[in-house]
């Protein structure tokens, strides 16, 4: 995979030649090949704002592995391609939780549109202080899911 051409220093008295390889490819080269490769093909186009059903992947004690749904909102995001996280907050028995969690990780194993929420920014953290129903983002009227899946 990696062509190389070995090359010789000059002979200097007292030391053994050196011999240096050269790649043709460079290391970041390979590496954004290597995060390529293990992008998740089937994601939706998600957005801040966005109510999403989250799959994750939860190892019991007997060694079996389940797949746990989580209803929650989209409250920010970082990074992108191999490296891209979301910031998910859902709300269980009248305690506010969030989970950051990377978007092409093995745990997450599906990801699904519910709705579209209207904001204006790109960051919501201001729904920690809220509760119940001002808490709640307005719906974008018009976004189907069907749209969404099909990243349009």
């Amino acid at each position: 995979m990696l062509a190389s051409r070995p090359t010789v220093r000059p002979f200097v008295a007292g030391r053994r030649p050196v011999v240096a390889v050269q790649a043709k490819m460079s290391l970041h080269t390979l590496r954004q090949d290597l995060a390529k490769s293990q992008l998740k093909p089937n994601l939706p186009s998600i957005t801040v704002g966005d109510s999403v059903k989250v799959g994750l992947a939860v190892q019991e004690g007997n060694g079996k592995t389940r797949t746990q749904t989580l209803d929650g909102v989209i409250i920010g995001e970082h990074g992108s391609d191999s490296s891209k996280t979301l910031t998910f907050r859902r709300v269980f028995q009248g305690v506010g939780v969030e989970l950051v969690m990377p978007v092409h990780s093995p745990v997450v194993q599906q990801i699904e549109f519910v709705r579209r929420g209207r904001v204006r920014r790109a960051k919501l953290f201001y729904l920690r202080e809220r509760i119940g129903k001002s808490a709640r983002l307005k719906e974008v009227v018009g976004i189907r899911a069907e749209d969404v899946k099909a990243g349009k």
